[in-house]
């Protein structure tokens, strides 16, 4: 699924709070969960935290997942390499992601897009990949049109042009020429 697409059934309310994040891209990764979370905790204060299951044992991360606080109800939770955990965690993360927390968004990020493993396949039965690889060339000019439109500029196509010729084909170096202007 794209993110534009993904966005728009988010918005529709037609979607889970859960998202599988399928590709390398860090600036989309970034940008997909900024924009998640305006539009699911609007102006409500959340917290965010990082879970990398090489860092962290598989029951902790369990465990964060299903700690409910008292003062912190908004959440989210991105879960790096989720096909890392093992045994009964990982079927423990599964059934989270098949039940989650109302007030919860788990994003799972895989950088890898020709990974395989049993854990993805069963994510992938229930929630559709959201793609996050560097947009082909013909795709970054509608990129540049709407990271100019969200700045609040204008420039012409000559100089959209110009920048996505500066910029090769990261997002990120994009909207780093975008922000000079």
């Amino acid at each position: 699924m794209k993110i534009k697409d993904a966005l728009k059934a988010i918005t529709m309310k037609s979607t889970s709070n859960v998202f599988y994040l399928k590709g390398n891209d860090h600036f989309l990764q970034n940008f997909f969960i900024q924009k998640v979370s305006k539009i699911y905790f609007k102006n409500h204060f959340f917290t965010r935290t990082l879970m990398l299951p090489d860092d962290m044992g598989g029951k902790e991360i369990i465990e964060k997942l299903t700690f409910i606080d008292l003062f912190e109800k908004h959440k989210i939770f991105v879960i790096r390499e989720p096909q890392k955990l093992l045994g009964k965690s990982s079927l423990d993360l599964l059934e989270i992601c098949k039940n989650p927390n109302q007030d919860h968004l788990i994003f799972l990020i895989t950088d890898d897009w020709y990974i395989k493993s049993s854990f993805l396949k069963k994510i992938e039965s229930f929630i559709e990949p959201i793609e996050m690889q560097s947009p082909f060339e013909k795709d970054m000019l509608k990129w540049a049109k709407y990271l100019i439109k969200e700045k609040n500029k204008s420039a012409d196509y000559k100089v959209l042009s110009n920048l996505i010729d500066i910029a090769g084909e990261s997002i990120t170096h994009l909207n780093n020429e975008i922000s000079k202007i």
